[in-house]
């Protein structure tokens, strides 16, 4: 994943089919698309979302310090000075914030037609936006981290397994998996061991049980067969650590 030299920038994602704009070279999971485009510019395109917004994200008081938001746009303060900014007009849910406990990483979640995100800014390196499906578990030495996400409509912005390394220019993607997933239904991370190995759990459609009720309850009594991811030499490699 490159790292460029701060310029302005516009990003356009087609997965979530919105813009993504800030005034530094953006790298989101290896893509790069210069423009000069500013925060204040978007406010000038035209709404073309089929979602009409009523109001801006409200942002919970504890955050309010680090997110601010308008009908259009939500702006992140990075740590160098300056801001990242979203536009926000095809997400009709922003919610889940978060912020890592040394301030460098701020997390949301996101909801929208045909689109559902996790996204996770380095205010350290605010060119470098992580799309985790949902929000990633941190190594212990928060220097690696890891998400599991899939949805059965296909339109997470995720929608597989995910590694990424920490290092002091920014966050680096060096593991991801997308290939269906097996068949399972809700993937997890569970936890690290060390830097090299992450436990992770799913429940596969088979195992779910037959009781009626909500399905987050039958989902919770449900089995879940354990995996892991483990790095050996330079590749990293799924495992069903409950075979025999």
């Amino acid at each position: 994943m490159a790292i460029g030299k701060p310029v302005g920038v516009v990003l356009a994602s087609l997965m979530v089919a919105n813009l993504f704009v800030s005034s530094a070279t953006f790298a989101m999971d290896n893509e790069n698309v210069p423009s000069s485009a500013t925060c204040e510019e978007v406010l000038k395109l035209p709404d073309e979302s089929e979602i009409q917004r009523e109001g801006p994200v409200i942002i919970p008081g504890e955050y309010r310090n680090i997110a601010s938001s308008t009908e259009s746009t939500i702006k992140i303060a990075v740590l160098g000075g300056g801001y990242s900014c979203f536009n926000i007009r095809d997400w009709s849910v922003v919610d889940q914030f978060w912020v890592s406990g040394d301030g460098r990483f701020f997390g949301f979640h996101t909801f929208g037609l045909e689109a559902d995100g996790h996204y996770v800014v380095d205010r350290l390196a605010p060119d470098i936006i992580l799309q985790t499906g949902v929000r990633p578990v941190f190594s212990d030495d928060a220097t690696m981290l890891a998400a599991a996400q899939k949805s059965g409509a296909g339109w997470g912005n995720l929608e597989g397994l995910g590694i990424w390394q920490v290092g002091p220019n920014g966050a680096e993607s060096v593991y991801k998996f997308t290939n269906g997933l097996l068949d399972g239904l809700v993937w997890r991370v569970d936890s690290w061991i060390g830097n090299n190995e992450v436990r992770l759990s799913v429940v596969h459609e088979l195992a779910l049980g037959e009781d009626a009720g909500p399905f987050e309850d039958i989902l919770a009594q449900s089995k879940r067969d354990n995996y892991r991811l483990i790095k050996r030499g330079a590749d990293w490699e799924l495992e069903d650590i409950d075979e025999p």
